[in-house]
């Protein structure tokens, strides 16, 4: 099957994202024999990943509140570093554990701290109006103040929704963005405008899901405890749907079901609340607060969820910007192409570190 093939072929099953997930409803018939073949050729798929021990990397726990209190679950590698931070925030249905290969190739660098959005991981899930980028980004801040020693310098690297949450942050606080936080890393994300995105779709299908989606995802999270309750009988389902949208055409069988994982553990509400803000919310940040840190965009050249244009319009909103582009790499580059990425968080680690012996360090 050619790759516009499959991108039309993902953007009909993003439909059956919430369905597949959230119901496990696998299909009788003729619809479970294609299902079936298509789990056989994921798993046949030559895979450089096999074995590898996805989130077994633990640091030591620190305990985060938010400022409405909700439990939040960090981690930190390298406490002993005060010379700089760097703190990374994960995508949606994800957790701390999707920077593995990041966690391993930049340990020494700096103080690393990974955290759990609200309803994801280890942390809490608090109230279900707190499911949104504005709220994330509140909590980035409890966890740099929990996590990070004053006057110490901080990088910011996020993907996909933790993206999100760094603009937003740096909009809430542009007076600490080039004096406190000198770097951030924005790798396949948005600044606005995913209501938008068709994922392959026909026009007039694609218009018709902009609008039946919010509503859809409202009736999910309102229904979220019964349907906690079944989502794990459809996994090969929700996996088969994973590989189509979140991966690039070469993706490794272990990381997609490892991502497959990591999603179904996922608290329903915060799965549908999420989504619901993010493609509702049609501006969520204009970027312009970033150009006072250096900052890298990483695209994925077949990332369906946020294209690369997203990519290139908040680059192009941040003048200073270094834009990349991950080849053949869908929305899950870090997992997909590890090395890539990490080499390009390892080169803006150390311009950060850099910049931080210039002016002397944050606050």
């Amino acid at each position: 099957m050619g790759r516009a093939t499959s991108r039309v072929t993902a953007g009909r099953a993003f439909g059956g994202l919430v369905a597949a997930t959230a119901v496990g409803a696998a299909g009788a018939g003729a619809g479970l024999v294609a299902q079936r073949r298509a789990m056989r050729r994921l798993q046949l798929r030559p895979d450089p990943f096999a074995g590898e021990p996805f989130g077994s990397l633990r640091g030591r726990p620190v305990p985060v509140r938010a400022d409405d209190g909700t439990r939040l679950y960090a981690e930190i590698d390298g406490d002993d570093r005060t010379d700089l931070a760097v703190v990374f925030s994960h995508g949606w249905t994800l957790t701390q554990d999707s920077w593995h290969f990041q966690r391993k190739a930049l340990r020494g660098l700096g103080r690393l701290v990974f955290w759990d959005h609200r309803g994801h991981g280890r942390s809490d899930g608090g109230a279900r109006d707190g499911y949104s980028v504005p709220r994330l980004a509140a909590d980035l801040g409890a966890v740099i103040e929990a996590t990070v020693p004053a006057g110490t310098p901080v990088v910011l690297v996020g993907h996909s929704m933790g993206g999100m949450t760094i603009m937003r942050y740096a909009d809430d606080n542009p007076g600490l963005v080039g004096r406190k936080i000198l770097a951030a890393g924005l790798l396949c994300t948005s600044s606005g405008g995913l209501g938008e995105v068709s994922l392959g779709l026909p026009a007039l299908i694609a218009r018709t899901s902009h609008r039946v989606l919010p509503r859809a995802l409202g009736a999910l999270g309102t229904g979220s405890g019964a349907l906690e309750k079944v989502r794990h009988l459809g996994r090969d389902a929700a996996t088969i749907v994973e590989d189509l949208i979140a991966f690039g055409p070469e993706a490794s069988p272990a990381a997609v079901a490892f991502c497959e994982q990591m999603m179904t553990e996922t608290r329903m509400d915060a799965f549908a609340d999420y989504l619901r803000s993010m493609i509702t919310t049609d501006v969520i940040s204009d970027c312009a607060s970033l150009a006072a840190a250096d900052t890298l965009v990483i695209g994925g050249e077949n990332d369906l969820l946020t294209p690369v244009g997203h990519s290139l319009k908040i680059a192009s909103c941040v003048p200073s910007a270094r834009l990349e582009v991950v080849p053949t790499a869908g929305h899950m580059a870090m997992l997909e192409r590890p090395g890539v990425v990490s080499d390009h968080l390892g080169d803006l680690i150390e311009r950060a570190r850099k910049t931080g012996l210039t002016v002397g360090g944050g606050l």
